[in-house]
């Protein structure tokens, strides 16, 4: 994803900024509500994830565990079986992904803001399995571009304002209350 001038690309560049702003707006949620235990917990787990996830654009983390499990399944000859294993691994995760969602709404319900910001972190990390399992008709739609940016950017400006943006609402939400 890096160009061979060792520049991020716009994708990459789109991709390093958002978890980068989501990561501001977590730790600001997490210094500003640190006598606030859920918002406290929650903005730290998010944090650490939107910094992985930073890390992983950056060092290109999915791409290095896609080739070294493209490599494995060549060594042993089951390249060319994987399309059905890769749908039957997108449906389980999409199903965890639906479980996680349902879970975080029903235990978050009556906070909004939180509810959101969990659930943009699940969806990011659902976009980075969907990117390490590599389904070639998934990875036709995500990678596709216009104007030289991937679609895939969109889907990591869009969870990750649903991390930042939650968990600063939430925040708000937990000091208005407050007052």
């Amino acid at each position: 994803m890096t160009s061979i001038t060792g520049w991020p690309n716009p994708t990459q560049s789109i991709g390093l900024a958002s978890c980068l702003l989501a990561f501001v707006c977590c730790a600001i949620a997490w210094i500003r509500g640190r006598s606030v235990p859920l918002l406290r917990k929650l903005s730290a787990i998010l944090a650490v994830l939107e910094a992985a996830l930073f890390l992983d654009i950056a060092f290109n983390g999915r791409w290095l565990l896609h080739d070294w499990l493209e490599n494995q399944a060549i060594a042993r000859g089951l390249y060319d079986l994987r399309t059905v294993p890769q749908i039957v691994a997108l449906c389980f995760l999409g199903g965890c992904a639906a479980t996680g969602i349902a879970l975080v709404l029903w235990h978050l319900r009556g906070k909004a803001g939180a509810a959101l910001a969990a659930c943009g972190g699940i969806l990011s990390v659902g976009c980075w399995c969907v990117e390490v399992v590599s389904l070639h008709a998934v990875d036709h739609v995500l990678y596709s571009t216009v104007d030289g940016v991937m679609l895939v950017a969109l889907a990591w400006i869009a969870f990750a304002i649903m991390t930042g943006g939650g968990i600063l609402w939430h925040l708000f939400a937990f000091r208005a209350h407050a007052r």
